[in-house]
């Protein structure tokens, strides 16, 4: 909520909502689910990597929650339908989106307000280390957290269930904790 440029918080809240990889934010689009006439997220992005391709994929949004544990409603959907709120134009970035999104946070917003280094600093001291990417981890935590198994999580992201594990090691334990647990009841 502190970003004061619209389009630069627009493209953070996109992030961490559906848990996006910084150049899917060029790959949106919204649908319609034919049947139920519901409007969903959809990525196009087809990342390629020796491991194998992803595939487009429906996004589900996790709702993040403040300090105080209230859920934070954006909107985002229908923002982005309304072109209400537009996207910085990434294109004019030379080295790509995760690179622009750097850029402004660490030099642009910082500079204004110093949340940024505030929050770095914060985590470093936690053991954690701050980048773009935490808005994706923060996704796959929270999904993880509210007890979705991590096939599902894997392919909300937009990799296999080996990579998810791998480049989540909570995903495996948090999913066989949750098992065990709800088997208990």
């Amino acid at each position: 909520e502190s970003i004061p440029d619209e389009r630069w918080a627009f493209a953070v809240k996109l992030l961490v909502e559906l848990g996006l990889r910084p150049v899917e934010l060029m790959h949106l689009e919204i649908k319609k689910d034919p049947k139920t006439k519901e409007r969903y997220w959809h990525c196009c992005y087809e990342k390629k990597s020796g491991g194998g391709s992803t595939e487009e994929r429906k996004l589900y949004p996790l709702k993040l929650k403040d300090s105080d544990g209230i859920t934070q409603e954006w909107d985002l959907l229908n923002q982005f339908e309304k072109q209400k709120i537009k996207l910085p134009e990434f294109e004019k970035y030379t080295y790509g989106v995760a690179d622009a999104l750097k850029n402004y946070l660490t030099r642009k917003y910082s500079i204004q307000s110093k949340k940024w280094f505030e929050l770095k600093k914060q985590e470093q001291e936690q053991g954690r280390n701050l980048v773009i990417y935490s808005f994706r981890h923060s996704y796959s935590l929270r999904g993880h957290r509210l007890n979705i198994d991590g096939g599902s999580m894997a392919t909300a992201m937009g990799h296999n269930y080996k990579t998810h594990c791998q480049a989540y090691p909570f995903a495996s334990k948090s999913g066989v904790d949750a098992a065990f647990n709800l088997a208990k009841k």
